[in-house]
């Protein structure tokens, strides 16, 4: 009996032990140093190349793709990472939406392509978008026809992004959010914003909308609280927005639960919170119980410009720049894309063309019908477009009034309220420069 007591107290003494070294181990910092910088992305929507044949199917598939570019992502990417490998940042994260409709190969590819970082001691840490979990449009393309393909369960995404942030970090165990220690300064928490199914295996079409659930905002707030008490900031990571950046583009967008977000937030003083999802390139900065909070979304990887977020901490202030990644230089030097090819000129390209498809739809379904004026008032569309994902659209007033009194704008004015109120929503932003923000403390 003495022996079998002494067992048992051995066995408990060493789960004790365990519970207490995975608490420190929670609790260290990734970095001993005061200056930490990391590159931020969202929305790449990867594709890999495994799944389509570029047949009839895939390039149906991209006329309605919201002018993501699909043909050169695993090159797009690899650029991206070749830079990060030569200019070695702190860490790479990525807010959301890494797979185009929730392909298990996707991930398990654009993971494989991650690793490159991981290996050269760059962490990687991501979060899931609404696109990533158990979609029922998980797609594979092969000639005329879409087959259904193997989609991500969020147990996979913990296994395939075991690297990236969900190994070695104090996950929540009520979704996919987790927090990480970065140094004696500062934290991130990353949030899963996602809206599941009840049956976690269900495969269903992707909610647009988000909401941090009831269980994951009372660990949100314990996390908020014990980095508060050791005089910690935290920066916070999610894939769906905390504000309105657009009248218009909001409904499915922000958080259904952004006002008691934004409550939570200002009374632990988060000073910034990095999003995505709407696909769309801005800044903005509000005050909630006198404590202002700016929300930067980084515009779809996969889109025109191709931007990445290049953020600076120290223990005096927070930089944020935005930047272009050069996929043209790099491929030259590879000898990688189809000679002559322009790639920055043809992402734009499909970016604008997409505009003008809808602005084409829009005027036509209105009932003009001459051809040049339906040409004029789609070309608006694509060029208002484009300025706005790219974030492109700080704009005085004196311009604003200049655009308006182009051909095109008029022709939109006289035949269709519906793309009057979606161009008049996304030719000037008011809120602040979308390229650069910097917070000192």
């Amino acid at each position: 009996m003495k022996k079998l007591l002494s067992i048992m107290g051995l066995m408990i003494l060493a789960i004790i032990l365990g519970v207490i070294y995975a608490e420190k181990k929670d609790q260290q910092s990734l970095f001993g140093k005061s200056a930490v910088t990391f590159w931020l992305i969202s929305d790449p929507h990867y594709i890999d190349e495994s799944l389509t044949d570029s047949g009839a199917a895939f390039q149906a598939i991209k006329q309605t793709a919201a002018g993501k570019e699909l043909d050169y992502q695993k090159e797009s990417l690899q650029a991206l990472i070749a830079k990060a490998q030569k200019e070695k940042p702190d860490m790479l994260i990525i807010t959301g939406d890494l797979t185009l409709n929730g392909e298990k190969v996707s991930a398990e590819k654009l993971a494989e392509l991650l690793k490159q970082l991981t290996e050269q001691g760059i962490k990687v840490f991501v979060i899931p978008g609404n696109h990533d979990i158990n979609d029922g449009w998980a797609r594979k393309f092969v000639g005329e026809k879409q087959e259904a393909t193997a989609a991500i369960s969020t147990e996979d995404f913990q296994k395939i992004f075991a690297d990236s942030g969900y190994k070695d970090s104090s996950n929540d165990p009520n979704s996919l959010s987790y927090a990480v220690s970065v140094n004696d300064t500062y934290n991130f928490l990353f949030l899963d914003t996602n809206i599941y199914p009840e049956d976690d295996q269900k495969l269903t079409r992707p909610s647009t909308g988000g909401t941090i659930r009831e269980k994951t905002l009372t660990w949100m707030k314990n996390q908020l609280a014990e980095r508060q008490a050791a005089k910690k900031k935290t920066l916070v990571f999610m894939h769906h927005n905390l504000y309105k950046h657009n009248e218009l583009l909001s409904n499915g967008y922000v958080l259904n639960n952004a006002d008691e977000v934004r409550n939570i937030l200002a009374e632990y003083q988060v000073p910034v919170v990095f999003s995505g999802h709407i696909h769309a390139q801005d800044i903005m900065t509000e005050t909630t119980a006198e404590q202002p909070i700016t929300e930067i979304i980084s515009s779809s990887f996969a889109i025109a410009p191709q931007s990445y977020g290049v953020v600076t901490l120290t223990k005096q202030a927070i930089t944020y720049k935005k930047q272009h990644n050069d996929v043209d230089k790099w491929a030259q030097d590879k000898n990688i894309l189809p000679e002559g090819m322009n790639y920055a000129k043809y992402m734009q390209k499909v970016l604008i063309e997409d505009g003008e498809r809808l602005g084409y739809a829009q005027l036509a379904s209105a009932g003009l019908t001459d051809p040049q004026q339906l040409k004029a008032g789609a070309a608006f569309v694509g060029k208002i477009n484009e300025r706005f994902f790219a974030g492109n659209d700080f704009s005085t007033d004196q311009e604003v009034a200049k655009l308006k009194q182009e051909n095109g704008y008029q022709i939109i004015a006289e035949n269709s309220p519906f793309l009057k109120d979606y161009v008049d929503s996304i030719i000037q932003d008011k809120n602040e420069p979308d390229n650069q923000w910097q917070k000192h403390f």
